[in-house]
């Protein structure tokens, strides 16, 4: 595709940052979107990097993430660019539950916008990352735009959304407990009457082997940081929860939740949806 020399140009301008100058970017376009948001777009794309080289080679990529404590683990990009993968029956899941109009928040490659786009559902895409949403309109996907879910209100100009999508458990973005209280009152002013959130998520000691003892909801915030050869993003916070932890922090912001499904280590699947627009079902 000759969208591949483009965003291999773009690669070229984020990437010629490493050790004590990442997150540093040239001049450029792409350099004034990323001094607007310095620090997520800093910490984003050495990820959003190997999946651009992933797509214009057709080669798999690896990208180290390693927690503040030392401990760390591999994402494999070919998880963003394929439905088959060991996630494959939550994926089935949350795309079968998407309707309406459907916000896809932390788009990455555009695999699921391009799923639900390919059933007939009217999908905005959005990603924080420049390089992901440069990818995601080279891949095919109609309307990818950049933008920090963090930053989503009423005055975006997105208008309102029947299902809003956190697929990759990109709901961990939120960063800690208290922001994802705030965050879920944000969206609602994108969430049409009747809407629901589809997320993923997974208990952090079934993730990170962590102090079963520990049952406080915060013991899910944790701080990482991307690598990519040689290029490692500014720490940024994430954020794991647990079925329960989840449930309670929907529903202090007034939401349901109905668990949808789950996997091994963990990982599982909900709608979250407003009480006031129905009670809340759970399969758990």
């Amino acid at each position: 595709m000759r969208s591949d020399g483009r965003l291999s140009q773009r690669v070229s301008t984020l990437a010629k940052c490493s050790g004590d100058d990442a997150g540093r970017v040239e001049a450029g376009p792409l350099a004034r979107l990323a001094r607007y948001w310095p620090r997520r777009v800093a910490a984003a794309d050495p990820l959003a990097a190997a999946l651009v080289d992933h797509h214009r080679t057709g080669r798999p990529r690896r990208v180290v993430a390693t927690r503040a404590d030392g401990a760390s683990f591999e994402i494999e990009t070919e998880e963003y660019f394929t439905l088959e993968g060991r996630l494959a029956e939550l994926d089935q899941i949350a795309l079968d539950r998407c309707r309406g109009r459907v916000l896809d928040v932390g788009a990455g490659a555009g695999r699921h916008a391009r799923a639900l786009a390919a059933r007939g559902l009217e999908v905005v895409a959005i990603d924080v990352s420049p390089l992901a949403v440069s990818l995601c309109r080279g891949r095919g996907v109609g309307d990818a735009r950049i933008l920090d879910v963090m930053e989503i209100d009423s005055e975006s100009g997105l208008g309102q959304f029947d299902t809003l999508f956190f697929g990759m458990q990109t709901i961990g973005v939120a960063g800690g407990v208290e922001t994802l209280r705030r965050l879920l009152e944000r969206l609602k002013s994108v969430l049409a009457p009747g809407g629901e959130l589809v997320v993923d998520s997974s208990e952090l000691r079934e993730a990170w082997q962590g102090d079963e003892a520990d049952t406080r909801p915060t013991r899910g915030e944790i701080v990482l940081s991307t690598r990519y050869r040689g290029w490692r993003g500014e720490p940024f916070a994430w954020l794991y929860l647990s079925e329960q932890d989840l449930r309670s922090v929907a529903s202090e912001a007034g939401f349901g939740m109905e668990t949808l499904g789950r996997v091994e280590r963990g990982e599982y699947l909900a709608a979250l949806r407003l009480e006031t627009c129905g009670p809340s079902r759970s399969h758990g």
